[in-house]
């Protein structure tokens, strides 16, 4: 019954009309009827009093009981109409039914007093344009019942024009002016109403095509990131099993740059129509540049799914039509299973990118995700996220340790820690744990500023220096220097007080210009030391080529000093040549007075360990002043 209605009502309404649109058009018009009702019933109600006035009581009150009966059905409806509930062909025309007779109601009012005296046919001819104005601003969301609220007023015009005619106590000019104006204003509404079906089907195509754009990536047609977690979100609250799965393509950039953008972009187009002819697929979506997703109903046995994954690598892998003859590129697909309420869908989208990722480093073109296997990328993922929330809100602290003159035995540097106290992990990440993602997120320098702020402070009223780390990557970008200096100067702190600890990368990555950086920093006071000499490929030419004023020798030397010559050898021969340049020394990892003793017995001029000081978070300014003491 429901097909065949909707399917007749399809054919005398157009193609694109639907029971849904239908369901949606009449919940809006509900709305609105539901918000209006009280100005409806004050139009009512002057309306009554007014024709008992003009025309017979009875007749009166019986009409004005029909109107609001019909308006406490109205109201019915449009407290228990609901969007989302289930909306069948019957309820339609239930629907429509009683709007039409609530029209009628209305138009029979008018009727009314246009067969009165004449005095009364002005009233009634208002009212019957009124009703028309009502029925086209009112019910123009909706095609059918813009067309059967119409009849009724449409057929109050025609009863009004016939009476007009053969009311022998008109004239035949006053009957001529009379019919003239009713089909005039008769012409001019049925004209507004089409153009207002019209303008509001043109403005519904509108935003449909600018909603349908907004979903979509432009070049595939398949869906963009936000749509597609929507539509995850919205797969996943039905609990039927899903299997999501995460694809990004192997070689595309060298494609794309060996035979121009036009053929990557017709290999991205093939992926997705491959995609999106894929059986069991709820939807795909090109998530940017070449990387892709797909959400598929997952079967209900472990191996098909496998086999469904694989089918799909498959189909995506295989060679791939252009001018240039055929090009294929690789896939790393990770997946998932999911379904019910056991994972949220941003940790089903987090494990799919994971296992993808994994797919990717080891070569296996498609991986399951898997707890057991992943977990340390998972941890990664969190510390990462977690990490950037930290920063932003100030809690990555500011830790100094301090570095002892062997001559005087007191503090001359603090350098500069970040730790990360209270995360909220079990265990707090480690530097080696945040600090190459920081570099990755390129928050370094981020990180620099904000634990430049707390420590400088501390260096008030004291001469000691304060001792940076600096990645080769901070050292090169533009403007990082001039930053430096900005901020110490805020905190009346002169250069020649800033050390930039640098790595032994700086020697073997982009000498010439690292070289050029470093002459720069030294022109404007900063002083420049190498750390970790001795720790990866040391060479003492570097003393020659780095424009140093100290090193900081590894504490892999200090490890193996007490048991070996060779070692001590090693370690003295350095120092003396970095003497002998004008370098300065600190040895690290100085964890007992035997050792502090025998390197300061080498000439080493500064010792750095466990045993001068632990890193310590920053405190009030009078706590460095006691370990100074």
């Amino acid at each position: 019954m429901r097909l065949s209605i909707s399917t007749s009502l399809r054919r005398g309404l157009g193609p694109d009309w639907s029971l849904k649109a239908e369901h949606a058009a009449a919940f809006d018009i509900a709305a609105r009827l539901k918000a209006d009702w009280a100005g409806r019933l004050v139009v009512l109600l002057c309306l009554t009093l007014l024709s008992m006035w003009i025309v017979h009581p009875a007749i009166s009150l019986v009409w004005c009981f029909l109107i609001l009966q019909n308006e406490w059905v109205e109201r019915r409806f449009a407290f228990h109409q609901r969007l989302d509930a289930p909306f069948a062909g019957q309820q339609l025309f239930r629907l429509i039914l009683q709007r039409t007779s609530g029209t009628l109601f209305w138009v029979m009012a008018a009727l009314v007093l246009v067969a009165g005296e004449p005095s009364h046919r002005l009233l009634g001819l208002t009212l019957l344009i009124g009703i028309m104005v009502h029925v086209s601003l009112l019910y123009n969301t909706s095609r059918v019942q813009t067309l059967t609220t119409g009849l009724p007023c449409l057929s109050g015009f025609v009863a009004a024009t016939v009476i007009t005619l053969f009311d022998p106590q008109l004239s035949l000019d006053h009957k001529v002016i009379t019919v003239f104006a009713i089909v005039a204003i008769l012409g001019y509404m049925v004209t507004a109403t089409v153009q207002n079906l019209k303008i509001r089907d043109r403005l519904k195509n509108l935003v449909s095509e600018k909603t349908r754009l907004a979903a979509e990536d432009p070049l595939t047609g398949l869906q963009n990131r936000r749509s597609f977690v929507e539509l995850v979100a919205a797969q996943k609250n039905t609990g039927r099993p899903l299997t999501l799965v995460f694809i990004d393509l192997d070689r595309f950039k060298p494609l794309n740059d060996q035979y121009g953008h036009a053929v990557g972009d017709q290999v991205l187009m093939e992926i997705g129509r491959r995609l999106n002819e894929q059986p069991d697929m709820l939807g795909a979506a090109r998530l940017g540049g070449d990387e892709f997703a797909a959400l598929f109903a997952a079967p209900a046995e472990a191996h098909p799914a496998e086999l469904q994954i694989l089918a799909l690598h498959n189909s995506l892998t295989a060679p791939i039509q252009s001018v240039f003859g055929d090009v294929s590129v690789g896939a790393s697909m990770g997946w998932v299973r999911a379904g019910g309420e056991s994972t949220s869908v941003s940790e089903m989208l987090h494990s799919a990118d994971v296992a993808m990722r994994r797919a990717k480093v080891e070569h296996l073109g498609v991986a399951e995700f898997d707890p057991v296997i992943d977990q340390a990328a998972l941890a990664s993922s969190a510390i990462e996220i977690a990490f950037r929330h930290a920063l932003a809100q100030g809690r990555i602290r500011t830790a100094l340790q301090p570095i002892v003159s062997v001559k005087s035995g007191q503090i001359v540097t603090m350098e500069l820690l970040a730790r990360w106290p209270d995360s909220g992990f079990p265990r707090d990440p480690a530097p080696q744990d945040f600090i190459p993602i920081a570099e990755r997120l390129g928050l370094l320098n981020d990180m620099l500023w904000s634990t430049l702020h707390q420590a400088l402070p501390a260096l008030a009223g004291t001469s000691w220096s304060l001792a940076i780390n600096v990645s080769p990557s901070q050292l090169t970008s533009r403007n990082f220097l001039r930053k430096l200096g900005g901020i110490i100067a805020q905190h009346g702190i002169a250069p020649q007080r800033i050390e930039l600890e640098i790595t032994e990368e700086v020697a073997f990555r982009n000498v010439m210009e690292n070289c050029a950086v470093l002459e720069q920093a030294r022109a404007l006071g900063f002083r420049v030391v190498l750390d970790d000499f001795g720790a990866g490929y040391s060479s003492l030419a570097m003393l020659d080529r780095l424009p140093l004023n100290k090193i900081k020798l590894d504490r892999a030397f200090v490890g193996e000093l007490r048991d070996r010559a060779a070692t001590q050898k090693i370690l003295k021969a350095t120092m003396s040549l970095a003497h002998e340049r004008g370098i300065s020394c600190t040895v690290e990892g100085i964890e007992s007075a035997e050792t502090a003793a025998l390197v300061a017995s080498f000439g080493c001029d500064q010792i750095q360990g466990y045993w001068i000081g632990m890193p310590e978070l920053v405190e009030p300014r009078q706590h460095l002043l006691d370990l100074a003491s």
